[in-house]
């Protein structure tokens, strides 16, 4: 179990990458057109661009989440404010892309969480307890 755990974070490392990428695009494509930023668009820019995507845990990939969310829903507005690319297709091409990985993001925490419930299964059964602890597997959270 612990192997496919970190198969999952490595999945997880991935999605993040690829929407990181996609968001910048899409925030370089605003700032091509010159439209106006706002010092917490330009701030949560600045820590997605800065953010730590290899060999993650769970409040890691939870915190990664947060930031890449909050980041998607400030271009969002953004691009409510701005219709720059209202017929771009480049534009629509991202904003879909970023959907399916999302829906690939959904995916992947069903499957870690069941993985965890089958880890914290077989770590607190009660004849390996002992032995899942003296050889550090050590209890795993359930994503949101």
């Amino acid at each position: 179990f612990k192997s496919k755990l970190e198969k999952r974070t490595v999945a997880f490392s991935v999605l993040f990458m690829e929407k990181k990428d996609i968001l910048l695009t899409i925030y370089a494509m605003f700032d091509e057109k010159k439209a106006e930023f706002s010092s917490s668009l330009n701030k949560a820019a600045a820590q997605v661009r800065w953010m730590k995507l290899e060999a993650m845990k769970s409040d890691e990939i939870e915190n990664n989440v947060n930031l890449l969310n909050d980041f998607e829903k400030r271009l969002a507005l953004l691009g409510h404010k701005y219709p720059f690319f209202e017929n771009d297709e480049d534009y629509e091409i991202y904003w879909t892309t970023l959907q399916d990985l999302n829906a690939n993001y959904r995916r992947n925490v069903a499957n870690y969480n069941s993985e965890v419930l089958g880890y914290e299964y077989w770590r607190k059964f009660i004849i390996f307890r002992p032995f899942t602890y003296l050889f550090g597997f050590r209890e795993k959270k359930r994503l949101n």
